[in-house]
């Protein structure tokens, strides 16, 4: 009788696949994702505050007098021209329906980034002899910028009667 030499399945093979591996492959997978979800919640967190508007409380108790003075604006059908120079003048038209300048207004503009407060700009404009508004305000660095102009019939009212707002692209 011949003895035959039972042949093991992992003879000279690579070493088999056994719990510890799993373990520790699922267990590095796992830390692999909450390292990287702990990376983009701090991430997150610390470049965006959260807030989209100053007192969106207050404002929005003032919903329906904005309403109101939307439709006021729209009934006077005046129009805005914003011109920004590359060297940072500024000029401003305001007409009516009939096409002449409006006059005497005290107007202010804030420029800024679409995505942070951090660059952003307030002016106010004064009127020039042609019958428009304007200011000196330096170049813009290039990109996307948010103009917003506000004009009230005098200095100290508090809601404005004309308001415009768009989005500028200065070029590099």
């Amino acid at each position: 009788m011949r003895a035959v030499a039972k042949k093991s399945f992992n003879d000279g093979a690579a070493p088999r696949l056994k719990g510890r591996h799993v373990l520790a492959a699922v267990v590095s997978f796992f830390a692999a994702v909450l390292a990287v979800n702990a990376a983009m919640i701090y991430a997150a967190l610390s470049t965006y505050s959260g807030v989209t508007a100053a007192e969106p409380y207050r404002k929005g108790l003032n919903y329906n007098e904005r309403v109101f003075a939307s439709e006021r604006q729209a009934q006077l059908d005046w129009k805005d021209a914003l011109k920004i120079d590359p060297d940072g003048q500024v000029t401003l038209a305001i007409t009516g329906s009939d096409g002449r300048p409006i006059r005497n207004l005290s107007v202010e503009l804030s420029i800024g980034r679409p995505t942070t407060n951090h660059q952003d700009l307030n002016f106010s404009l004064v009127a020039q002899d042609a019958g428009g508004y304007g200011a000196r305000i330096g170049p813009l660095p290039p990109g996307a910028w948010i103009a917003g102009v506000e004009a009230r019939a005098t200095e100290g009212d508090s809601e404005p009667i004309f308001r415009s707002r768009r989005r500028l692209w200065m070029a590099p």
